[in-house]
């Protein structure tokens, strides 16, 4: 079994969505990574990660902002392999962010996934 690993929420004002969850719902930051058009803040919800997702560009969308659910791995080549085996597409190759190697894909309702190992 995978360790659940955060939910991902797409934020339209990155600085209106962290106020909300820390002064509201009384999150506290773990982590804020910024990068070239996008910046990922990471807040504690009592044991459960949330990460607010800013890109250049976002805009509120119609069917919720919860852009995807992540489990963490061990082994990601490992993971990629057994989903290739049970025909399921990656939405892209693995990439690295921070200190992470991650990966995308959908489940059977159209719900993106992401798998994610700590490097």
């Amino acid at each position: 079994m995978h360790k659940f690993g955060h939910i991902g929420i797409s934020a339209v004002d990155i600085e209106e969505s962290i106020t909300f969850y820390k002064d509201v719902l009384h999150c506290k930051t773990i982590e804020d990574r910024s990068h070239p058009g996008m910046r990922l803040v990471f807040m504690d919800a009592g044991g459960t990660t949330i990460e607010l997702v800013y890109k250049e560009g976002n805009i509120e969308l119609p069917g919720g902002p919860v852009s995807h659910i992540a489990f963490d791995v061990k082994n990601l080549d490992c993971e990629i392999r057994l989903l290739k085996e049970k025909g399921i597409r990656l939405l892209g190759d693995p990439v690295t962010v921070g200190e992470s190697r991650i990966v995308f894909f959908k489940g059977p309702n159209g719900e993106r996934i992401e798998f994610a190992e700590q490097i």
